[in-house]
C-alpha cells in the first residue's frame, strides 16, 4: 500500500475522442500538462466525466498508462465494471501501472442488490489489490446507494459521494464531496477533500477553495459549476476545453450528445 495522503481536489478527466471515435491521447496529454500548470495534483482517471461506460478495458488501461507515463501528481484509477472478475483484473493492471489509488462503484444494473451480496462483492475487491480502496457512491446511476451498514464492513481508505451525502462523513475515513455546492459545507463537517468535474474547465477556484473555505471562493465555484452542471454536463466540458486547449476536440461518445434533442434529456456527469 502507498504512503500518499489523499485529499483536497480530484478532478475526474474527460477523455477527448476524435471525430473517428479513438481517443485522443494528444489531448489528454494536453489537457493533463494545463492542469498541473494550475496546481492540481490529483486525478481520477477512467470516471463518470471519463465516460468509462463507453470505453473498453483496453483502452480504459491505455488511459490509465499514458497518465501514468506523464502525471507527476497522484493517480486514482477507477474500475469501471459491474463484473467483479473485470474489476479483479483491473485492478491488478492498475497496480502493475502505477496508479496510487483504485475507486470502484457498486455493481451497476441490478438495482436494489442485498447489502450482503455488495459488501462480500466489494471486499472481495479490496482484498484482491494493495491500493487504497475509494469506494465511489453515485445511487443515481447504479442503483446501489452506499449505506453506514456497507461502509462500516468494507475495509476502504475513503469514498467519493457524488450523491453529497454528508451524514455519511462519520461512517467513512475519509470522504471526499461531489457535489460542487457543497464543498464549504462538507469541509465544516470533515471532509478530506472533493471531487469536481467542472474544475476541468477552470481549475483555480477549486485550488482556491482547497487551502482555504471562504464563501468567496465558494461562489466562484458555483460559478464554474453554474457552466457545466445539468444535462450534457460532459459535453458542455468537452465543449468548454476545445475553446481552452486548441485541438481539443468536443466529440462524446453515443449514447451522450453535443446538443439536446427536443423533448429528450440526457444524463448528466
Amino acid at each position: 500500500m502507498n504512503s500518499f495522503e489523499l485529499k483536497g481536489l480530484v478532478i475526474p478527466v474527460p477523455t477527448p475522442f476524435a471525430e473517428n471515435g479513438a481517443v485522443d491521447f494528444g489531448a489528454f496529454l494536453a489537457h493533463l500538462d494545463w492542469l498541473a500548470e494550475c496546481g492540481v495534483r490529483n486525478l481520477l482517471v477512467n470516471g463518470t466525466t471519463g465516460e468509462f461506460f463507453s470505453l473498453t478495458p483496453a483502452e480504459q488501461l491505455q488511459l490509465l498508462q499514458v497518465a501514468r507515463e506523464n502525471w507527476d501528481g497522484i493517480i486514482i484509477a477507477h474500475t469501471g465494471s459491474p463484473a467483479l472478475f473485470q474489476c479483479l483484473e483491473t485492478a491488478h493492471a492498475a497496480e502493475e501501472i502505477g496508479a496510487d489509488f483504485l475507486a470502484s462503484l457498486p455493481p451497476f444494473y441490478f438495482s436494489g442488490a442485498p447489502a450482503a451480496g455488495l459488501i462480500r462483492w466489494f471486499t472481495k475487491l479490496a482484498e484482491s489489490t494493495e491500493l487504497p480502496l475509494i469506494l465511489y457512491n453515485f445511487p443515481k446511476h447504479t442503483g446501489n446507494p452506499l449505506t453506514p451498514e456497507i461502509l462500516a464492513q468494507v475495509p476502504h481508505y475513503g469514498m467519493k459521494d457524488s450523491f453529497a451525502d454528508l451524514s455519511l462523513i462519520p461512517a467513512t475515513p475519509r470522504y471526499f464531496v461531489g457535489g460542487d455546492r457543497k464543498i464549504s459545507a462538507a469541509y465544516a463537517a470533515g471532509a478530506k477533500g472533493f471531487v469536481s468535474a467542472s474544475a476541468n474547465i477552470d481549475p483555480l477556484p477549486y485550488v482556491r477553495i482547497e487551502k482555504e473555505q471562504t464563501p468567496e471562493n465558494q461562489a466562484a465555484v458555483d460559478a464554474v459549476n453554474a457552466r457545466t452542471n445539468g444535462p450534457f454536463a460532459i459535453a458542455r466540458i468537452k465543449h468548454a476545453l476545445s475553446e481552452i486547449i486548441p485541438g481539443y476536440p468536443s466529440t462524446v461518445r453515443l449514447p451522450l450528445m453535443k446538443e439536446l434533442p427536443t423533448n429528450h434529456s440526457n444524463e448528466d456527469e
